[in-house]
Order: C-alpha cells, then structure tokens, then sequence
C-alpha cells in the first residue's frame, strides 16, 4: 500500500496502529514504522487539537478505527486537527473498513485517511467573502457592520479579531473586538485600556497604518509581547491569553488608510500564514470601502436635513381672520439624502398676506436652489407686486434666466377678508370644501413657470365663508401609490367631503393618516406638502 497517495493505517484489536503507509508516516511526522508503533495512539492523539467539522472536540474513543473496534457501526468522519507545537492545520477525512479472517472474525480496522486541507480552506474562504458581501451591504451603520465582519471572521479565521480605525493624526478610534468567549474579550479590554488610545509610533500598528503593508507575525514569542506593552499588568493579561500567531492588514479605500484590522490566533494553537493574510487583507478592503460609503451616506444625510431644514418655512404666522395648517411628509425613508422640491409659505408683506405652495422639478441640491429661489423671490416680488399673477411672472423671468432649464409648479394667493385671489402657473388646482359636502376646484392653472416666453397667468377671486375649507396641495397627495393604483384627485374630493367640518389642523391630521393607509406603509415616491385654510 505504500504506492497509494492517500495515507493508510491498520489498528489491531487492542486498539494499537501496527501498520502504516508511508504517506501515513509522513503526515504524522513519523520516519519509520517502528518509530509509529512504538508511541501509544492516545500518546500520538495528545499532539493535536482535534476536533469534527462542526468545532466539537473529538477523543480517540470517537476515532472510526476505534468505534468498529468496538463492535459499532461507523460512518466516515471529517476531522480538523492543529498541531500544539508546530500549530498546523489540516482537515482529514478517515474511511474505516474491517478486515476479517476466513472465519469472519474481525482482526483489525483499515483506515483511508484523505488529506482534504486544500478543499475545506478554499471552501471557508469563499463562505468568509461571499457572506462578507451580504452583511457589509446590509448596514449604514459602520460600527454594526464591522463587528458583524468581525463575528463571521471568529473561530473560522482567527480566535480573536479587532478593528481600530485610525486618523491622520494617529487618533485611535477601537470599533470591534471580538472574541467567541465574553470574559476574554473583557480581559483583552482591560489590556486595550491599560494602553490607551494613543499609539506608540513603533507600534505594528502605525507601520501598518503609514506604510499600507500587511504584517505577518507568525509566531508570537514571550520577549515580542513584551517589547508590545507598556505596563506589567496588561502583559499579564495578554500572557493569559495565550496569543500565539497574529496578521495586521490595512483597512485602505482608493486614496488613503483608514484604520487597521489585526487577527490574532490564541488557544486554538494556529499559525497563520500567508494564505489566510490573503484572505485578511480581501476582508479588510471589504470592511474599508463599506466604512467610508457609511462615512459618505453620514455626511451626505447631515448636508441635506441641513438644507431641508433651511428649505422648509418658519411656523406658521397668525394671519388676522384665517385659520391655516400645514402638513410636509418627505419623500423616502429616515435615511433619504436627496432633499425634494415641495414647498410652501404663509407670509406677510406691504401688499398682504400671501400663501404660496409648489413644485420643484427634480431633487438634490438643484431642488434646494431652486425651491430656495422661489421662496425668498416670492416674498421679494410681494413688496411690490400685490397680484398673485404678477408675483408669478416675476418668477418666471427669474427662472428663464437661469443658465441651466429650470420648471416649477407654484400656485400663489393673496388673502383678504374673507376672499382669496388666487394664480397658478401649472400646480394642481385648489379645493374647497364645503361643511354640506360639497367639494368644488379652483380655475384652471396657466403654464408651468420657466417654460414659455410668453406664459399668461389668468386670476381668480373666490369668496370664502366660515364653513369652507380650501386646500391648497403638491401632487404628491394624488400621486401617493397603493395597491389600488394612485390615490387620485377624487378619492382626496371623496376624503375632504367626509371631513370639511374638521378644523384645518385636523383636516390634515387625517389625511396624513389616509395617505399611511392608503400605501399601506411603503416608502413615498414624492414629497407631499399641503395647506388648508379657512376663515374664522
């Protein structure tokens, strides 16, 4: 059998290896069969860590050979072993067959041991990065995410795994450490808090994090712990660790180095290698590039609450005569960062009061531009023009004149007493709602506003009483998406026949409610933006 590849051994009935093949010999480390046979199996066993593919611990009593020795039936067994001195791993797959005398009596056990090392690490190194893709795709939150990246690398990589990320000035920020035993990660932060969070320049570390070179520490001695600590008591701690192999990997996105990623081998008596700093540095530039777009989604979202707050109209004035509400839901998720284009304003001027809502094309920070525009231009124009169609022509030559093409919606109204003078340059018309069920619009709108050189913009006077409510909104009201289609210019008269007699706040409490319901709970494709008013 010496011919065979795979390594071959004999137990006897007593339990003892009296043969061995000499791919057997060489993947126990032995140069003879007599050397083999004269060390005990539980003696040979005692060199190793060994456990089954599932991490549980495996005894010689759980060794095929021995089970059918035994007299049970036995199946093939997949075995991870470490060696305790040299701190190899190797995964080997023992087949066990009996060899019987004429008689059938049972004289021995047969094993075909397949060195299957190759296969199970490439196998695990393409579960580590296929399930590393899913997890750093499925957080914005950086923090959340590494330590997720740093739980799947814990046992199948490394026993321990931390993730400092680390600034131009050597400012340490320790995101993740990881471990399958709690009380030792207390022990290793006890030894993190002994050092600090100002690291030594001669630091692996710092050489890492400057030069963007991975460093491989294959055996980690008493003197280099030593030399890598500043106090007694956290070599101690360390040294209670066991920490026998260890790799640090740069965490780099494109133009820089943003932080370190150190796996470390302890009581599993591992020594890295340069297969598994490959497989760390592919992790670390996944964790990198996901902790800079959560970096870049972080800002991005502050710049646009900043510019939606800045957007959005102080509270609403007391207008003599008028009771008004308002309602804005932005378009998306919490988390949106495009600012949106809806808008409205109660204000104030020499000419009267005046309640503007409308529509920017498009998102972002052209919307903000453009929506900014109109606000502040709005109130400019109402200085001196006291007619809603003029105020809307004086927008639109502003926007024509804009270098890049720019379309709104906006529908402006002077209030009186009691009356309205109303003007819209493409925006949904009004509605007004009567406490006898009625619901009837306002007149048709005039051309969208930065469109034509020669727009028009008709007016009309409307005579409101007590009883009425006008309701003044964007399109993102009738555009709301349901299972039943879109919400829909009749369903919202539907809607204000059964509540004209609400005050106006509470008007729009229930159609914010209306709308929830009606996309039963989906993100909203548009921003949605509303005034009711009526007079007291």
């Amino acid at each position: 059998m010496d011919f065979l590849a795979e390594a071959v051994t004999i137990r006897d009935r007593e339990g003892s290896i009296v043969y061995g093949n000499r791919a057997a010999l060489a993947s126990m480390g032995f140069r003879s069969l007599d050397e083999l046979r004269s060390r005990p199996s539980r003696v040979i066993m005692s060199d190793y860590l060994v456990q089954d593919e599932h991490g549980n611990p495996l005894t010689l009593e759980d060794v095929p050979s021995m089970r059918l020795l035994q007299g049970d039936d036995v199946d093939s067994l997949l075995m991870r072993t470490v060696h305790r001195e040299t701190g190899e791993l190797r995964w080997r797959h023992l087949k066990t067959s009996p060899l019987r005398d004429g008689h059938g009596e049972l004289l021995a056990a047969v094993t075909v041991i397949e060195d299957v090392t190759a296969v199970k690490t490439a196998e695990t190194q393409t579960r580590i990065l296929a399930e590393s893709g899913r997890i750093l795709a499925s957080s914005l939150d950086y923090q959340e995410t590494l330590q997720n990246v740093a739980n799947l690398a814990v046992p199948a990589l490394a026993d321990w795994c931390v993730v400092d990320l680390i600034d131009p000035q050597l400012r340490r920020e320790h995101v993740v450490t990881a471990h399958a035993d709690a009380a030792k990660v207390a022990m290793a932060e006890r030894a993190r808090a002994l050092e600090g969070d100002e690291l030594d320049p001669a630091s692996a570390l710092v050489r890492v994090y400057r030069t963007g070179s991975s460093e491989l520490h294959a055996e980690i001695t008493d003197e280099a712990l030593q030399q890598g600590t500043r106090h007694e008591e956290q070599l101690h701690l360390l040294r209670e660790l066991e920490i026998r192999s260890a790799i640090v990997v740069p965490m780099q996105v494109p133009t820089r180095t943003i932080g370190v990623m150190t796996l470390i081998t302890a009581e599993s008596r591992r020594r890295l290698g340069p297969d598994d700093a490959e497989l760390a540095e592919q992790l670390a530039r996944r964790a990198a590039v996901a902790v800079e777009n959560a970096r870049l989604h972080t800002r991005l979202t502050r710049i646009a609450d900043t510019l939606q707050t800045s957007l959005l109209p102080d509270p609403l004035p007391q207008v003599p005569g008028w009771e008004i509400a308002a309602l804005y839901r932005p378009a998306g998720a919490q988390q949106r960062i495009d600012v949106g284009g809806d808008f409205y304003d109660v204000f104030s001027s020499s000419t009267g009061w005046f309640a503007v809502i409308g529509d920017v094309t498009g998102n972002g920070v052209s919307a903000a531009s453009q929506t900014a525009l109109l606000r502040h231009g709005t109130r400019f124009a109402s200085r001196h023009e006291p007619q809603p169609a003029g105020i809307l022509r004086e927008l639109d030559d502003a926007l024509r004149t804009r270098r890049t093409q720019s379309l709104c919606t906006v529908l402006c109204a002077r209030l009186g007493a009691g009356t309205v003078t109303a003007s819209s340059g493409g925006h949904p018309p009004g509605l007004i709602a009567g406490t006898d069920g009625s619901v009837t619009e306002t007149g048709p709108p005039g051309p969208l506003l930065g469109a034509f050189h020669d727009g028009r913009w008709p007016e009309q006077e409307l005579t409101l009483s007590n009883e009425q409510t006008l309701l003044l909104y964007t399109d993102g009201v009738i555009e709301a998406l349901g299972e039943a289609g879109r919400f829909g210019t009749e369903r919202l008269k539907a809607f204000l026949a059964q509540h004209a007699c609400d005050a106006p706040e509470g008007l729009l409490s229930a159609l914010d409610r209306e709308l929830d319901e009606f996309t039963g709970g989906r993100v909203r494709e548009d921003d949605v933006a509303a005034l009711a008013l009526r007079p007291r």
